[in-house]
C-alpha cells in the first residue's frame, strides 16, 4: 500500500515540475512583468472586497441603529405609564 501511495505523490511531483516548465516555455511577458501584473489584479480585486465589505458592514449598523431606535419609540414613557 506505501508503495502506491509514493508512486502518486512522485507522478504528482512530475506533473507539477512538468506543469511549470511549459508555463513558463508559453509565457507571454517576462517574470518581474507577469507578477506586477498578478499583484495589480490582486490589489484590485482586494480593493473591491474590501470596498464591498464596508458597505455591508455600514448596511448593517444603519439597519441594527434603526431597529433600536424604533424599540425606544415604540415604548411608552415612564410617566405615561404610571399614570394610568
Amino acid at each position: 500500500m506505501a508503495n502506491s501511495g509514493s508512486k502518486v505523490l512522485l507522478a504528482a511531483l512530475v506533473g507539477v515540475a512538468a506543469g511549470i516548465g511549459v508555463g513558463m516555455l508559453i509565457a507571454p511577458a517576462k517574470g518581474s512583468k507577469t507578477r506586477k501584473r498578478l499583484k495589480k489584479r490582486i490589489m484590485g480585486i482586494a480593493d473591491m472586497m474590501e470596498d464591498d465589505l464596508s458597505e455591508k458592514v455600514n448596511a448593517f449598523k444603519s439597519a441594527f441603529s434603526m431597529d433600536e431606535k424604533e424599540e425606544f419609540h415604540d415604548e411608552e414613557p415612564l410617566e405615561a405609564k404610571e399614570g394610568k
